[in-house]
């Protein structure tokens, strides 16, 4: 990502406006030219395994098609106002994942997804929030662009229609945006785009867990690993004027109680966290299991490797790791694969990198922890053997 033209740096941009208020970064992408075409977007959108939707507008009403998408769907499309959407197109399409490169300064567990949009004139999904941080890279062509510059934490919608679109929306900021701009927005600001001609837009999500899915996932790793079984406690009981009444002094008691829970699960947070961030989302798990296999030997993979194989990571599938007091953690698909002290290194390579090399292998085979997770990750289809093109 450039940031020289406003001269803000990355860390400059994650202090002043990581979800705190909107950013415009003219030329983002210099000379953008989009990888992918409106035609092999709307290839992809036919596909039965890849969601997306489509939408259309007219005057007012709106309707929604979910995929797979036909033929028939696109021969009876008007000239302006509609969009197609399709989610996880870097996944889809490995040769995009440059793309993301430039987002690495952000933790890629809070990545979601690539949304590649195409709409004709006058295209647009209406005025919506989002609950998650996103990049909006315009693509091809032109979008104007308005925004309300307080969040919305409890928006009022519009009654019976499918779409989440904003009942009221009033415009404090407009911008058009071309090739290569790009529109950083934080989580519940209020947008709303529109095609000036044909155009592309690309949406690059970085998503955030719930609380209440972050304390369900604190709660189920602490009875994997027999904690929080300490009862509730009240020495300092007094007689009660009620017999059934559930008092204050019992409530603040009992936040007491889940204070200490959760001083308790210190040491198996970042497992909770990991393995929440790293599930596989519904829509891509027949996608990602497809790349299963048996179980190899370390022989075996050292015999593939000396004739010019390369392991490629699974796409759909989410990484990340951790470190430990007695090594380190990787998460794949919401499971951890431990490895001892030596090994904790060597974590980076089998969560970050998108291939693996046979000089990667040599830095980790004798590591007969990491070697095994390896092993492991291969046989459930996290990495696949690809001949090494080089």
């Amino acid at each position: 990502m450039n940031f020289c033209h406003s001269a803000l740096s990355q860390q400059q941009f994650l202090s002043e406006y990581w979800q705190k208020k909107p950013l415009l970064i003219r030329q983002a992408f210099p000379d953008f030219e989009s990888p992918v075409s409106p035609d092999e977007l709307a290839g992809l959108a036919c596909e039965e395994e890849i969601e997306s939707r489509l939408i259309e507008e007219n005057s007012g009403q709106w309707r929604v098609t979910c995929g797979p998408l036909t033929e028939d769907d696109f021969s009876r499309l008007p000239e302006t106002h509609w969009t197609m959407l399709v989610q996880d197109v870097d996944k889809h399409c490995p040769d995009l994942q440059d793309l993301l490169m430039p987002f690495d300064f952000i933790p890629d567990w809070r990545r979601d997804d690539l949304m590649v949009s195409y709409a004709p004139k006058f295209g647009s999904v209406g005025p919506h929030t989002d609950s998650y941080d996103v990049f909006l890279l315009q693509a091809l062509g032109t979008r104007q662009w308005q925004i309300m510059d307080e969040p919305i934490h409890e928006a009022v919608l519009i009654d019976g229609i499918e779409l989440q679109i904003l009942s009221e929306f009033k415009a404090d900021q407009t911008w058009e945006l071309k090739a290569g701009d790009m529109l950083y927005l934080p989580p519940h600001i209020a947008h709303h785009g529109v095609a000036l001609d044909d155009c592309m837009t690309f949406s690059f999500g970085f998503r955030a867990p719930k609380k209440i899915e972050v304390l369900d996932a604190v709660v189920n790793t602490l009875l994997e690993k027999g904690k929080g079984q300490g009862l509730y406690t009240d020495p300092d009981l007094v007689l009660a004027t009620h017999k059934a009444e559930i008092d204050r002094q019992s409530v603040e008691h009992l936040k007491q109680l889940l204070h200490e829970m959760i001083e308790e699960a210190t040491p198996v947070l970042a497992q909770s966290l990991g393995q929440l961030v790293t599930q596989t989302k519904p829509s891509l798990e027949g996608l990602a299991q497809g790349y299963q296999t048996d179980k190899s030997s370390i022989v075996e993979i050292s015999q593939l490797f000396a004739q010019g194989e390369q392991l490629q990571r699974n796409p759909y599938y989410r990484f990340a790791w951790s470190k430990t007091e007695t090594g380190g953690v990787l998460f794949m698909a919401g499971e951890p694969y431990v490895v001892d002290r030596e090994g904790e290194v060597y974590l980076p390579l089998l969560a970050e990198n998108h291939t693996l090399t046979e000089q990667d292998w040599q830095k980790i085979v004798n590591n007969s922890t990491v070697s095994q997770v390896l092993i492991e990750l291969l046989a459930f289809g996290g990495w696949f053997w690809t001949l090494d093109a080089v």
